[in-house]
């Protein structure tokens, strides 16, 4: 027996869970996405940034999709986890990377190895939202494009991340 029955859809799925999941994944897309803009903009100039930059574009639609797609589902955003993971994000920034007075490579390379994590969790967010899209009501197949887009876009992080880690740690190459 239990206190709280768990408020579930017909289709067996848990609202609250699926409310923190996504709630989660907001949160990490609204620190992640100007992430990937800082590191796409570092990159500008290097033969891997117009790359870079759809990969950022793209990462932030997906941002304002899944943000959209809260609204759809009926969930309130849970502002204050976005709010503390956009800090986070700028803290982070604040590491001491041996570089005190300029930009470190490393600092770019640690970036792409993140974002590449960040990315691959969020096609798990695609493909666990196609696999539930008929059971909550939204279009499956936008669930699987985004999914593949997600895998282009870790392709295209490996790519970054050759061109990234091939400067990063010699003497002075400042390509990075």
């Amino acid at each position: 027996m239990t206190d709280n029955p768990v408020p579930a859809r017909p289709d067996g799925v848990d609202r609250r869970l699926l409310a923190v999941y996504l709630n989660d994944h907001l949160a990490g897309a609204v620190a992640g996405s100007h992430r990937m803009r800082r590191t796409a903009d570092a990159l500008a100039r290097t033969p891997v940034g117009p790359a870079m930059d759809r990969v950022a574009t793209e990462v932030a639609d997906e941002r304002e999709e899944l943000r959209a797609l809260l609204g759809t589902l009926g969930v309130t955003q849970a502002l204050p986890k976005q709010a503390a993971t956009w800090l986070g994000e700028r803290i982070a920034r604040l590491k001491v990377n041996g570089r005190p007075a300029r930009h470190s490579p490393l600092t770019t390379l640690l970036e792409v190895e993140l974002l590449r994590s960040a990315v691959t969790g969020k096609w798990g967010l695609w493909q666990t939202l196609t696999l539930l899209a008929p059971s909550l009501g939204i279009d499956p197949e936008r669930c699987r494009a985004l999914s593949v887009q997600s895998e282009q876009q870790i392709a295209t992080l490996d790519e970054v991340h050759s061109y990234v880690r091939a400067r990063a740690l010699r003497r002075g190459d400042s390509q990075v």
